[in-house]
Formats: structure tokens, C-alpha cells, sequence
């Protein structure tokens, strides 16, 4: 079978991906800083800041079919990558973010919207948007695919999303909604993540590609509290605070910003 390189694959989204690469037949090797044994894979321990650590790396290993990057959050992260394993790989896979487009809220970007994050992301959607800004702008190398979904969920989770409204609802305790509640959003499972990524694998396109991928499907801030209560049994635990927060940012007791988080996603 063909040789996988993840960088990162032990966050929320290696594990499903790595399961899912496994059962087709890849092969596969992590590369991250070894804090956790993942089972079936080959791993190299290296930590992608330190510029000697990737030298090493990329001097002792061979080349692979294919490089997918889960943990890249600037452009200095995606430029010591691209040196070390560019020529090493036929095809690069890159996991970018929604956070990146800077077009107003009422807009659904598209892939060729511009990007520089919006304010509300911060460094993160800065960071994510030098990165694939970099690796659109490097010469010659693999075939490049960029993935840009919005929120991902899914099994382990680290962020605090679904058990944020879960751990509530379970103990019959309201969550607070900021604004208005109707804020949309989008999501994307780690399974369907996965998936999408083995597709890019078999039918790689020529050149560099940005992808939109998500559900189709959007859902307001005050349905996403109210169907994860309605799974645990709590009536409607989502309480809508208006104005009346206080001066408090919603990410300070909301598992999400108050902000359109969507793409337009038609193209895949």
C-alpha cells in the first residue's frame, strides 16, 4: 500500500483518521513529539518547532507517497515542513480552518474568498492563514490539497464543546446562549474528515487545490444546546442571554464564539 506521513496524529482528529487510513490498506507513520504510543503506525518522535529535530528527520527517512499535516498553526511551521519533506512526497495534504476567510459575517466564504482571518479568531486565524498562504506560494514541490473545514466534532474531542452542554444538561443546569442564539454555524465529523481525506488520496488533482468541507447543514447556536439536551433528556436547557451578558466575551462561558462560522462547500 502507499506511505502516509501524518504530522501530529495524536490530537482529536489523528486517531479517527489514522483508524480510517488502517482499514484501506496504507501505510502509516506519525510524526510528533511521542507523548503517546498510537498503535499500528510507525513513529517518529520529533517536535516540529526545533529546525535540528526536522533536519534529522528528514535526513534518516525515506520518501513517502503522501504527507498529511494536522498540526500546522503558522507559517513558520509550514515552511520548516515544506524544506524537510517537499521533495520527499508526491502529494501534501493540509488541514487549514474556516477561521481563515475574513469576509463579513453574513457572507458564506468560498474557497477563493480572501483570507487573513477574521478579528474574532485572533492569532489562531492569522497564524492559519500565513500558513496556507505559504504553502500556496512555494515553489515546486507535490501536488498540494488544502482542507478548510469549519467546526470539527467527534469521538475525544479535546475541545470543550459537546460535553461542555452535556456535563450541564445531564445535571438539569441551563446554558447560557449568547446574543441572540440565531448565530449559525457549521460542523464536520472526524469520520467524514477522514473519509474526504482518503477521496483527496485516490484522485489527487494536478496541482494546488483549496477544498470547502463540510455538512451541509447549518444549525443556530440556541438548536445546537437544544438537540444536544434533547440526547440527554433535559427539555431545553438553552437560555438566551440577549444584551445581558454583562461584558462578558460569550467564549468565556460559551463553547463557541458568537460569530458565522460556515463555508460554502458545494465544490467537493
Amino acid at each position: 500500500g502507499q506511505r502516509v506521513l501524518i504530522l501530529g496524529g495524536s490530537g482529536f482528529v489523528g486517531p479517527s483518521l489514522i483508524r480510517v487510513l488502517l482499514s484501506e490498506g496504507y501505510g502509516v507513520t506519525v510524526l510528533n513529539r511521542g507523548i503517546r504510543p498510537i498503535p499500528g503506525t510507525t513513529q517518529l518522535i520529533a517536535d516540529r518547532n526545533h529546525t535540528s529535530d526536522m533536519q534529522l528527520v528528514g535526513e534518516r527517512v525515506s520518501a513517502f507517497d503522501i504527507l498529511i499535516d494536522l498540526s500546522c498553526y503558522n507559517r513558520a511551521q509550514a515552511t520548516l515542513a515544506w524544506r524537510t519533506f517537499a521533495h520527499k512526497c508526491a502529494q501534501w495534504i493540509h488541514l487549514s480552518s474556516a477561521a481563515v476567510y475574513c469576509s463579513p459575517p453574513s457572507i458564506v466564504p468560498r474557497e477563493y474568498a480572501p483570507i487573513g482571518g477574521a478579528p474574532i479568531w485572533g492569532d489562531y486565524g492569522r497564524g492559519k492563514s500565513e500558513a496556507d498562504q505559504y504553502l500556496l506560494s512555494a515553489r515546486g514541490g507535490p501536488a498540494l490539497v488544502i482542507l478548510r473545514p469549519p467546526y470539527l466534532y467527534g469521538p475525544g474531542n479535546d475541545n470543550d464543546r459537546e460535553t461542555f452542554v452535556w456535563s450541564r444538561a445531564l445535571r438539569k443546569r441551563p446554558v447560557l446562549v449568547p446574543g441572540d442564539g440565531q448565530t449559525p454555524i457549521q460542523f464536520l465529523h472526524t469520520e467524514d474528515l477522514a473519509r474526504a481525506v482518503v477521496r483527496v488520496i485516490r484522485t489527487p488533482p494536478g496541482a494546488r487545490v483549496v477544498y470547502n468541507i463540510a455538512a451541509l447543514e447549518e444549525v443556530t447556536l440556541k438548536d445546537f444546546v437544544t438537540r444536544l439536551g434533547a440526547i440527554c433528556g433535559m427539555p431545553d436547557p438553552a437560555v438566551v442571554v440577549g444584551n445581558s451578558d454583562s461584558g462578558f466575551a460569550p467564549r468565556q462561558y460559551f463553547p463557541f464564539r458568537d460569530h458565522p462560522t460556515r463555508v460554502d462547500a458545494r465544490t467537493i
